[in-house]
């Protein structure tokens, strides 16, 4: 479910963080099946809000820390999916 999706970029970022295994595309991709899908992100938000905003907070903290270069328009939509959690 939800949670098992969060902890899976979780563990990716980890592997951003010890190792620097993980190609941008790879969040790349994750944010535009998770987030940036309204559809998915609003089944998400009614399953398990919690494991949503922790999947945000990875997504920004990635971003923050230099392992995922993207858009300020993802980040914006991220801040507002995180509001909305």
């Amino acid at each position: 479910g939800v949670r098992e999706i969060s902890k899976r970029m979780r563990y990716t970022l980890g592997w951003s963080t010890t190792a620097g295994a993980v190609d941008n595309f790879v969040y790349e991709d994750a944010n535009e099946t998770y987030i940036a899908d309204e559809d998915i992100r609003r089944r998400m938000l009614d399953k398990n809000p919690d494991a949503l905003r922790d999947m945000v907070q990875t997504f920004l903290e990635a971003a923050s820390k230099g392992y995922w270069d993207t858009s300020e328009e993802n980040l914006e939509r991220l801040r507002d999916v995180y509001q909305e959690c």
